[in-house]
């Protein structure tokens, strides 16, 4: 699964929320389209299986992840479904500003108390809830693997259709394959301009280490591709298309702002 997005429309650095919300403030352009193209192949994807929790993840920090989670969870909700997103990157959480609302009460309050209620938040769209990431903890990584985490999704399952965890990248802690293995599937953000496929297979072999199932990948840091053709400049940059043996046993790799990968899930 593989969609392109420019390096100004995916930093994750914005903290203006018009700005980095395009899906909420700006529905009709083309990167909000890219989002809902994401978010069909993501339906896609799950081949008819149950599929509850998601794990958006990258490489290195600053890839664009935390963008792509906030802006997928709004075009779900869009479409109707229950969504929760959650800011899993305790060490370095940014929904909160994104979002413009309190970083505590969170996930890591919630997750010792075990009281998710009191961490629950209105999203700016029907149907979606948010959980920020809260106070962070001296041991995220223990947090994220205890049974209170594991008792906090199910609970979370029984209030919504899609969980979203933005979890930190994958080559900087072990908190993203602690998460991966408790979701359904990940996808794996990557910005062009700084992660090779080096750097893009370790973090995919990371992952399928701890048996996650990664569905592919969302590339960022892609400038602006001009053709003869005004379909491409439509779509300002963006455009996305159906790559066959770009995944492969042989060569992973990874991708940002939405690509799919033939419709199949990368396994």
């Amino acid at each position: 699964m593989f969609k392109f997005f420019s390096k100004r429309e995916v930093a994750d650095d914005y903290r203006d929320s018009k700005q980095a919300l395009v899906t909420l403030y700006n529905p009709k352009s083309a990167a909000s389209e890219a989002y809902r193209m994401l978010r069909t192949n993501i339906h896609f994807s799950s081949g008819g299986d149950a599929f509850k929790v998601l794990v958006i993840t990258s490489t290195f920090p600053g890839e664009g992840k935390s963008l792509t989670a906030a802006n997928l969870a709004i075009t779900f909700a869009q479409a109707g479904e229950g969504v929760v997103l959650v800011d899993a990157d305790m060490r370095r959480s940014s929904q909160h500003e994104k979002f413009e609302m309190s970083e505590s009460p969170g996930l890591s309050e919630a997750i010792v108390s075990g009281n998710v209620e009191a961490s629950l938040r209105d999203g700016p769209v029907d149907g979606l809830k948010l959980i920020t990431a809260g106070i962070t903890p001296p041991n995220p990584s223990e947090l994220l693997h205890s049974r209170r985490m594991d008792n906090l999704l199910s609970d979370l399952k029984s209030r919504s259709d899609l969980i979203i965890l933005d979890a930190p990248p994958v080559l900087a802690v072990a908190d993203a394959s602690v998460l991966a293995s408790k979701a359904d599937g990940a996808i794996v953000v990557v910005d062009m301009t700084m992660s090779d496929k080096n750097a893009s297979r370790r973090a995919i072999d990371s992952l399928r280490a701890v048996n996650a199932r990664v569905l592919g990948t969302v590339i960022t840091g892609i400038e602006p591709v001009r053709k003869r053709y005004g379909y491409h400049n439509y779509y300002n940059g963006y455009y996305s298309g159906y790559y066959e043996g770009y995944y492969d046993d042989s060569e992973h790799s990874s991708d940002e702002h939405g690509k799919a990968h033939r419709g199949r899930t990368v396994q």
